[in-house]
């Protein structure tokens, strides 16, 4: 008596989990209604990447507390605040960089856009090209400045971190340019 309610139990219950199956998942009958083709989207035109081009440069701000974090020096040490007024010097003459260069980087900005609107719209990434090489060109002498202020920064912190803290700070700064 207990096997046939067992078997019937079991009957039962494969038959409404195939019920299931087939209404959830779509059994044979219903398999043709899922094969007709579908109409197709709208197209989409590629959105274009933002421009950012103090990140272009190079100039990138240092949050001194999040560094000190990263490379494991304490705010209670020395060295945390003589770091501490390295980097506020170094972002300081960044933002001056920044403020001095500023109608260079919207000018490149605008026409790095303008550029960009002109090749998606007719399909040709010549102007794009062009105007990558320009701008480029204009901002050398910056990323020049940008680059001595950072090694000067390199020299700096060599002598106040240790090994294993100047190895950090290397590797998070690279992070951080990645970005």
């Amino acid at each position: 008596m207990i096997k046939k309610v067992i078997i019937i139990t079991f009957l039962l219950l494969s038959i409404t989990t195939e019920a299931q199956y087939g209404s959830r998942y779509g059994s044979q009958y219903n398999r043709r209604q899922s094969m007709q083709p579908r109409e197709p989207r709208a197209v989409q035109q590629p959105r274009a990447p933002e421009i950012n081009v103090e990140k272009a440069v190079g100039l990138i701000f240092y949050n001194i507390e999040k560094i000190g974090k990263k490379v494991g020096v304490k705010k209670s040490s020395d060295a945390f605040k003589e770091m501490a007024s390295v980097f506020n010097s170094f972002n300081k003459e960044l933002k001056q960089i920044k403020r001095i260069n500023t109608f260079l980087f919207s000018e490149g900005k605008s026409k790095m856009e303008a550029a960009q609107k002109e090749s998606m719209k007719n399909r040709d990434f010549n102007a794009l090209r062009k105007a990558n090489k320009e701008v480029t060109e204009s901002f050398k002498p910056i990323i020049k400045v940008i680059d001595d202020k950072e090694k000067k920064l390199e020299i700096t912190l060599k002598e106040i971190l240790s090994e294993k803290q100047y190895k950090k700070w290397i590797k998070y700064k690279e992070n951080l340019k990645k970005k």
